[in-house]
């Protein structure tokens, strides 16, 4: 499959050709914009995203964020198993970076990161 590809949530040119993304590039771009989106919030599929709210706060549990980025991830067909997800914090930039190793249905690994500054800002 192929999708467009984004940087910063804009179409990416060369010329005036739009650029394609596919196999992993597209697969990792597919994660990224699913974890940067805040759940109900996009009219056309509501149930797309995480909850924003579990990772905002004090007293955060990572338990329940580790489990909010598992569902996110496992809204993707293409997903069969999320192996691992990790998260680094940085309470002063807001800043979080999830780490995560998924099988796909193809049975390839997929290891991505995705950095989730002030969350749903996720630098596409």
């Amino acid at each position: 499959m192929q999708s467009l590809r984004l940087s910063a949530g804009d179409l990416v040119l060369d010329g005036d050709e739009l650029v394609l993304v596919d196999g992993a590039a597209e697969q990792a771009q597919c994660v990224r914009i699913t974890l940067g989106t805040n759940r109900e919030e996009w009219f056309l599929d509501p149930d797309l995203g995480i909850r924003f709210e579990t990772f905002l706060g004090k007293g955060l549990s990572q338990e329940e964020m580790i489990e909010e980025l598992r569902q996110g991830i496992h809204q993707l067909d293409f997903i069969d198993t999320v192996d691992e997800i990790s998260i680094s914090q940085d309470p002063k930039t807001r800043k979080q970076l999830i780490t995560f190793m998924a099988t796909t249905t193809d049975g390839e690994t997929l290891n991505q990161e995705v950095e989730l500054d002030g969350i749903g800002s996720n630098g596409l």
